[in-house]
């Protein structure tokens, strides 16, 4: 077994025996297929092997996807793929909703989405200093308090950060690369909704968070 795909071995079986059955997905699709189901997307940067798997046997993939009621997302030209809930109303909801962002983590998606839009060629690096300029566009109260400031910046990269969509730079801590997946998942109307709840953030000083209606985007679902 190869250690590139490290414990997903351990989940194939979940889609049946591995040999004798032609109907049956190979064990390199069967691979790819748990790992997109585990995982909020698959880029080829970062994960080759299964990248060039959900490449090679889309069709299949997208056959057992369809079986779940979810859809296959590639996007060839930014190398990410991800699933996605079938949005056919009769179809039953199967992934389970994340927990909301925070208004600063929703609020810097808009920012990172921006750059990417703004961007002639990838990748996308963005600096701490942007990040803090876009957040402290609207207030708070006791924004004054830097060290209060920095704690909310800390936590919104953070949660980009445990989200992939942000990695930071092995040799200067201050910079982050912004991951393509932001183009892909945060569609017309996710970034029209944010970009709207931020300019009103700017307005709304005080304000403790967005509210379910208008609140922040929850960018991923889990199987």
């Amino acid at each position: 077994m190869s250690s590139d795909w490290g414990d997903v071995d351990e989940d194939v079986d979940a889609f049946g025996e591995r040999d004798g059955d032609p109907s049956r997905l190979p064990l390199e699709a069967k691979r790819a297929l748990v790992v997109l189901l585990k995982s909020r997307f698959v880029s080829r940067a970062q994960n080759r092997p299964t990248w060039d798997s959900l490449l090679a046997y889309e069709q299949e993939i997208t056959g057992r996807l369809g079986d779940l009621f979810l859809e296959l997302v590639i996007d060839r030209d930014l190398e990410v793929a991800f699933k996605r809930q079938n949005l056919d109303e009769d179809a039953p909801k199967v992934l389970r909703r994340e927990k909301p962002l925070s208004r600063d983590a929703s609020f810097l998606l808009v920012f990172l989405r921006q750059e990417w839009a703004y961007a002639a060629d990838g990748p996308v690096v963005v600096n701490r200093s942007q990040v803090e300029e876009f957040l402290r566009a609207y207030r708070e109260e006791g924004d004054g308090d830097r060290a209060k400031f920095e704690r909310r910046v800390n936590a919104a990269i953070g949660v980009l950060g445990d989200m992939k969509l942000l990695s930071v730079d092995q040799d200067a801590d201050y910079l982050f690369t912004v991951s393509p997946v932001v183009v892909p998942l945060i569609g017309v109307d996710e970034f029209t909704q944010l970009e709207a709840a931020y300019l009103r953030g700017m307005d709304a000083a005080g304000s403790s968070a967005l509210d379910a209606d208008n609140g922040p985007l929850e960018p991923e679902e889990q199987a």
